[in-house]
């Protein structure tokens, strides 16, 4: 116990200067604000996947900032398949954005499963894509798990030369350019969604389920050159 015990002012020490560290992040003098480094236009068609534009609820508009910025749009191919697409932009308040995890769940998702994928891009120097792909459930009323909906969800986050799909590495950039630059990044958000359909058996689901995280990297490979403005570069 005592061999435990000496240890806990120094992590207290480090909590009050992690604690300090967010205080001067997010309320530390701010000069300028970024240019958005996406380009705020879903297009038409993604390869043989057409989209109409999909709306903003006014819920969804009242628990953000003024000034942030959406753009949407499902996308269907031939054979009927949806993808949704989503972009919210952050303007000067930097509670626009957040990781899709702590919302999930008061929207009745359950994460399932969260791991990181390599997408190939090909986009004005950057080779591939890091992203975070989460499988979600929302049980039916009074059903299982194996009668619930089961869906996909792909995002990363972009800046002004920044591309990351870790929550954490947003935070520390942005921490670093207020303090150190004065400079607020107009962080945005992207996520892609797409339903799994239910297999007759486990095995059938599951090979649904890699069909469509093919579908959506392959659909990711092509929008993201479409997306992004000139500059932006690979987080490591």
């Amino acid at each position: 116990m005592k061999a435990t015990g000496t240890w806990r002012p120094y992590a207290v020490l480090i909590a009050l200067l992690a604690g300090a560290l967010a205080l001067t992040a997010m309320g530390g003098k701010v000069s300028e604000v970024s240019e958005a480094g996406i380009v705020m236009q879903l297009p038409e068609n993604v390869g043989g996947w057409v989209g109409r534009v999909a709306p903003v609820s006014d819920v969804e508009r009242q628990g953000l900032p003024v000034d942030t910025e959406f753009e949407r749009k499902f996308y269907r191919d031939a054979a009927g398949n949806e993808i949704y697409c989503s972009i919210v932009l952050a303007g000067k308040d930097t509670r626009s954005i957040h990781r899709p995890e702590t919302c999930l769940p008061s929207q009745g998702w359950e994460v399932l499963d969260g791991r990181y994928e390599e997408v190939p891009v090909n986009a004005n120097g950057v080779a591939s894509l890091q992203v975070r792909a989460l499988k979600i459930l929302r049980r039916l009323r009074g059903e299982s798990a194996d009668n619930g909906v089961e869906r996909l969800n792909y995002y990363w986050f972009m800046g002004k030369d920044r591309v990351t799909a870790s929550h954490v590495q947003r935070i520390v950039w942005n921490s670093f350019d207020r303090i150190v630059h004065g400079v607020n990044h107009r962080w945005a958000y992207i996520t892609l969604s797409v339903t799994v359909p239910r297999g007759n058996g486990a095995a059938e689901t599951a090979a649904n389920e890699e069909m469509a995280r093919a579908e959506v990297r392959g659909f990711i490979g092509r929008l993201f050159p479409e997306l992004k403005r000139h500059g932006a570069t690979r987080a490591d």
